[in-house]
């Protein structure tokens, strides 16, 4: 049951969890051709803190009929990739040591990075209490990486297809970049194919 695409949906996340949780179903609801979904900075657990009203009543929505769009051009398969390396910014939001092939997770098949792609950390995105950096923060980290033109088709990707949702929101829905997707199979994918440029 999902509310009709024209109404406004905020995404809280408990982010003593996992706040990647809260922007991979932002992303999955922008992709459904939800317009207006946006998350909570901080999250549930930053409102509780603020001691802000919460509520244990439970809530019984409406059912309406939703007729979701989708949105092909938010989230791209390998192929596409491959057929975009040389021409998009191919954006790993990996840490550094993932991305320079010092560490890699289990279920990645190898070391290292996709060919060409520019490092933009998560990490560089957040405080410490996990609210997002400030805009012309968030601005100067980003412009150092990928530039001033925000026309430039921009991919992100991570091991899972989830962590990189957090830049691809800041990216297209704080600083304004017009054309930016994310690549669902990230490394997870990519690295067990031979055929797919990679390098450390």
């Amino acid at each position: 049951m999902f509310r009709h695409r024209s109404s406004s949906i905020l995404v809280p996340g408990i982010f003593s969890l996992n706040k990647f949780d809260m922007t991979r179903v932002v992303w999955t609801l922008k992709y459904a051709g939800v317009k207006n979904v946006s998350m909570l900075d901080g999250g549930y657990n930053k409102w509780v803190e603020e001691k802000k009203v919460i509520s244990i009543e439970q809530v019984k929505p409406k059912s309406k009929t939703y007729k979701g769009e989708i949105n092909k051009n938010l989230i791209v398969d390998k192929n596409y990739v491959m057929s975009r390396i040389d021409k998009a910014i191919i954006v790993d939001v990996r840490e550094p040591d993932f991305f320079q092939g010092k560490k890699k997770l289990d279920f990645v098949a190898k070391p290292g990075r996709i060919k060409k792609a520019v490092n933009l950390p998560n990490s560089l995105a957040f405080n410490k209490d996990s609210t997002l950096k400030t805009k012309e923060e968030l601005e100067k980290v980003a412009t150092g990486v990928i530039g001033t033109d925000k026309t430039k088709e921009i991919i992100t990707y991570c091991d899972t297809g989830k962590t990189c949702t957090a830049w691809a929101i800041i990216l297209s829905d704080i600083l304004g970049y017009k054309d930016v997707k994310i690549y669902d199979g990230s490394t997870e994918e990519w690295a067990k194919d031979p055929a797919a440029p990679w390098e450390q």
